[in-house]
């Protein structure tokens, strides 16, 4: 039987989900600069970082971790092992000039991402691990905080370029430009610009900023 809402089409469904995770995605990171964002931003530059190894996709959903659920994957991979020996580690991803929120296992020593993404990543990245990071209950569960400041899905090293960059990407949305392309465009043009930026190219061993 033919369907006209794509509801029943599985393809479809994908794709919205997608298009959901892409607008929610490009949100997150347009709230407002602060003065708290920038001290925390060079503060969490000055911790070590640890070259966190990333198991191909089809790995991560044989054993039913989530796309782009990182730390309700790394809560289960460190409750469910019945050995004990799995450590969830919350922190930053380092993306190019920004840190991203993220947690990551460690195992005797090995670090481990748990969490597949819709578009494949670097199968290798560094990550920033931060114990002041605590999780707090709030209405929607447990929600990360840091000096009593709840906190954002990152933190940008230029944030009024990314707050463009949601600008110019919800008035394409706007003016019917399909999710996918809108998000494709904005990284060519207002992302490429970003990306020219300052990088945070990590040392191996080491915490400093080059």
């Amino acid at each position: 039987m033919a369907t006209t809402d794509g509801l029943d089409n599985p393809a479809v469904s994908r794709s919205s989900e997608l298009e959901d995770f892409i607008l929610w995605n490009a949100q997150q990171f347009a709230f407002p600069p602060s003065e708290w964002e920038a001290k925390t931003f060079a503060e969490v530059l000055l911790l070590p970082r640890v070259e966190v190894t990333r198991p191909p996709k089809h790995d991560l959903l044989a054993v039913g971790m989530m796309p782009h659920d990182c730390h309700a994957n790394c809560a289960a991979q460190e409750a469910n092992d019945p050995d004990g020996e799995s450590r969830h580690v919350w922190g930053w991803l380092i993306n190019g000039s920004d840190l991203i929120l993220h947690s990551v296992v460690e195992i005797r020593g090995q670090w481990l991402c748990m969490t597949p993404q819709h578009r494949e990543g670097p199968a290798r990245f560094n990550f920033i691990p931060d114990a002041a990071i605590e999780w707090r209950n709030a209405d929607n569960g447990k929600e990360p905080f840091r000096g009593g400041v709840q906190v954002p899905q990152g933190l940008r090293s230029d944030p009024e370029q990314h707050v463009r960059m949601w600008e110019r990407f919800r008035d394409l949305v706007a003016s019917g430009m399909p999710v996918a392309e809108a998000r494709q465009l904005v990284d060519d043009t207002l992302g490429a610009e970003l990306r020219q930026m300052s990088q945070l190219i990590p040392v191996s061993g080491d915490c400093s900023i080059r």
